[in-house]
């Protein structure tokens, strides 16, 4: 048995897709090149002929300028309203004149004047039917020379191109320049006709505006004649009626203040009375002498009737008479005082009428203003209606006249520069172009025949088409011929480069041809194999393959040669206990072997022996069993393997393939690896994948696969790592001649 720790890891899952591989799809497309060269050659073919059919189409050309300044005898104070045109509306205008240059009006024009309608050539009908031809309408010859009719402009210029296509070269020549005459015709009538227009749409404006100029004059006049107060200008009138509103103003403020005044006095002269004539205030004493003496006098009476007051009583006939003296004169004040409020009163009725009036003055002076500036707005716009008026007549008059002084010229924004020449070449059908697209067309649908077969094919070719599917590649056998090579030593003529090789006998061929390339792909499989497993030697292989006649058998002794040559002890162990074939390979006895071992009837000493191949033994399979999957299924087998790999540095089984029976799936687990032979052109990725997936449900260790029967002269060969393999392990066939004629133990 083998120890757990020397089992290997497990086999990787298979890999994820790394997206868009263009190596892979280059080789699809390179393995089917002839196709895609013949589908492209027939598109080119087809595109020629089918040009060759094609009616010749010519084109001719006539230049055209637009002038958006045309000559203007008159001088540029004078505008043209035919033509307000500046650099910038002038891209827009270009471009809608081109568009005009392209219209049914123009096409009929040139319908009209060379009679297009009635030529059954302009029409396209056939020789042999323009005899009885009646014509057709001139709206659908004008559709047909609209269809003929191209416009390009250079870029900044203003110089425009008619294009015209037709059959007849003459035509086209013809048609082109009859396009850019009516062209201009048309917009030299357009400009015509908007001129007319223009001046009879100004004589009614002159004539709506010349009536409302002699009614606002009218109202105007009549205005001033009613108004008498118009005599005097406007400024000086309210200058007039200003210092008018001032004086009044003034006049009635110092009167205010005068009543103010008036009164403030009448309501101290009023106190006065009921009050003591020594309390009188200075303004009522000092506005009358006989006030002012009463009460001087007053004031002595009393002052004496105290000092009597001291000496006497109230009865004493002095103080008696002292007091009637004080009551006398008290009364005179009071008849004097109210003598004063009479006064004042009358003053106080006087300054309010006088107030009164001058306060009517003001409103009235103030009415007159208000009056005068209505009149004033009224005779202001009066007079901007007749101003408005005038300006406005005066320029209708004006535009009037200029109008009509250009429409007594005829100028017209474009003019003919380059007249259309007859074309000496035809531009329709184009030989290049058609060819060209042909040849596209035609090689992306070679393209995707070649993909789709690529695709629809299941067969795995490549190694990376091995790989996609997650099984590891140690690499590849070129494909072996049987047969007899002319010439010496068993090699005939040169061989042709990167040819298969003839031999004899294909399975010993590593041993007979050490210098081949199947002898130098051997040795690449097994360096692959040793770093694979640097870290945990595999001892012991099993080779299998997903269906029969895939070169497994060949592929293990050629695997177990080169390991002998290396200088390992290797040991091959026919375990296709079916069909097998490696003692007649290795022309050893097939009495004795693995199943003689497994029933105990001999040992493994016995089962032993030595090839031609030093380094390398066999042990065949022995006789044939009923029931070989019993057999590798015992313990008695997981012993043999445990011994054989005890003995040997290498153990290679060959069995039999997993599509057929279960015999390699049986081994598989027993074993540190399994080695699967894939057929380069025979294995299939359904095959394939079943043979993987039989492996890992059994838990075996896939150690890698080698993709056998490789035609190395293919191109899809040759691209990425494999290149190595195109020059034979770095000897030509020259070499390999020459190495054959040196002596024998040189292999």
């Amino acid at each position: 048995m083998i120890s757990a720790s020397t089992v290997p890891p497990a086999a990787p899952p298979p890999p994820e897709d790394e997206g868009f591989d263009l190596w892979r799809y280059l080789r699809m497309l390179d393995k089917h090149r002839w196709l895609i060269a013949a589908v492209t050659a027939l598109a080119v073919g087809v595109s020629y002929f089918h040009t060759q059919r094609l009616t010749r189409i010519y084109e001719a050309h006539c230049t055209i300028e637009y002038d958006p300044n045309p000559v203007r005898p008159w001088g540029r104070d004078i505008e043209d309203v035919t033509l307000p045109y500046h650099y910038w509306a002038s891209r827009e205008l270009f471009a809608t004149q081109n568009q005009i240059i392209r219209s049914r009006a123009v096409a009929e024009r040139v319908v009209a004047k060379l009679g297009l309608h009635q030529d059954p050539g302009f029409a396209g009908v056939p020789k042999e039917n323009q005899k009885g031809w009646k014509g057709m309408s001139p709206i659908l010859a004008a559709q047909i020379l609209q269809g003929k009719i191209s416009v390009s402009q250079d870029r900044n210029t203003r110089l425009v191109h008619v294009n015209v296509r037709d059959r007849d070269p003459q035509r086209a020549r013809l048609l082109a320049n009859t396009v850019a005459e009516a062209f201009i015709e048309k917009t030299l009538e357009d400009r015509m006709g908007s001129s007319a227009n223009a001046l009879e749409w100004l004589g009614q404006q002159l004539d709506s505006v010349k009536g409302q100029l002699e009614s606002s004059e009218l109202k105007l006049h009549e205005f001033v004649e009613e108004e008498a107060s118009l005599s005097m200008p406007f400024d000086e009138q309210q200058k007039l009626v200003s210092n008018e509103i001032q004086k009044y103003s003034s006049q009635l403020t110092e009167t205010r203040i005068q009543r103010l005044g008036v009164a403030a006095y009448l309501k101290e002269l009023e106190a006065a009375i009921d009050a003591d004539p020594a309390n009188l205030s200075y303004r009522v004493v000092a506005a009358s002498k006989t006030v002012d003496v009463l009460r001087t006098d007053y004031l002595g009476k009393k002052r004496e009737r105290e000092k009597l007051g001291l000496k006497y009583g109230d009865a004493h006939p002095d103080i008696v008479a002292t007091d009637k003296n004080i009551l006398r004169l008290r009364e005179q004040l009071q008849r004097e005082i109210d003598a004063l409020i009479d006064a004042a009163k009358s003053e106080l009725r006087e300054v309010k009428t006088v107030e009164t009036g001058l306060r009517a003055s003001l409103d009235r002076a103030n009415s007159a203003g208000l009056a005068l500036n209505l009149q004033e707005i009224t005779h202001r716009r009066l007079q901007r209606e007749r101003d408005n008026a005038a300006r406005l007549y005066g320029t209708l008059l004006e535009r009037t006249a200029e109008t009509d002084l250009t429409n007594a010229l005829k100028v017209s924004f474009a003019r003919i520069v380059d007249p259309a020449l007859t074309p000496s070449f035809s531009v329709y059908p184009s030989y290049r172009r058609n060819l060209m697209v042909g040849g596209v067309i035609g090689m992306l649908f070679g393209v995707a025949i070649a993909l789709l077969l690529s695709l629809l094919d299941r067969v795995i070719r490549t190694v990376e088409d091995a790989e996609a599917l997650g099984i590891t590649m140690l690499g590849l056998m070129p494909r072996i011929e049987e047969g007899v090579p002319a010439g010496s030593g068993g090699y005939g003529r040169k061989r042709r480069r990167n040819a298969p090789e003839v031999v004899t006998n294909r399975d010993l061929i590593v041993h007979t041809h050490p210098k081949s390339s199947v002898a130098e792909c051997c040795r690449t499989v097994r360096t692959n194999l040793t770093f694979m497993a640097a870290d945990h030697p595999q001892r012991a292989l099993v080779t299998t393959s997903a269906s029969p006649r895939e070169g497994k058998t060949t592929v293990s002794l050629s695997l177990a040669i080169s390991l002998a040559q290396s200088g390992k002890r290797v040991l091959i162990v026919d375990t296709d206990l079916r069909k097998p074939r490696i003692h007649k390979a290795l022309g050893r006895s097939n009495a004795v072997g693995v199943t003689t071992v497994l029933v105990g009837e001999h040992e493994v000493e016995q089962a032993i022996q030595r090839t031609d191949v030093p380094g390398l033994d066999v042990v065949a399979s022995g006789p044939i069993p009923p029931n070989p999957s019993e057999l590798l299924h015992t313990s008695q087998f997981r012993d043999l393997v445990h011994e054989l790999s005890r003995r040997y540095d290498q153990v290679i089984f060959d069995s039999p393939p997993l599509g057929a029976v279960t015999d390699a799936a049986v081994i598989a687990p027993q074993v540190d690896g399994v080695l699967l032979v894939i057929h380069g052109q025979k294995t299939t990725r359904e095959a394939l994948r079943s043979a993987l997936r039989q492996l890992r449900d059994v838990g075996a260790h896939i150690t890698g696969g080698v993709l056998n029967d490789v035609d190395l002269s293919a191109r899809h060969y040759g691209y990425g790592t494999y290149y190595y393999y195109h020059h034979e392990g770095y000897y030509t066939a020259d070499d390999e001649e020459r190495q054959r004629e040196a002596p024998a133990a040189e292999s």
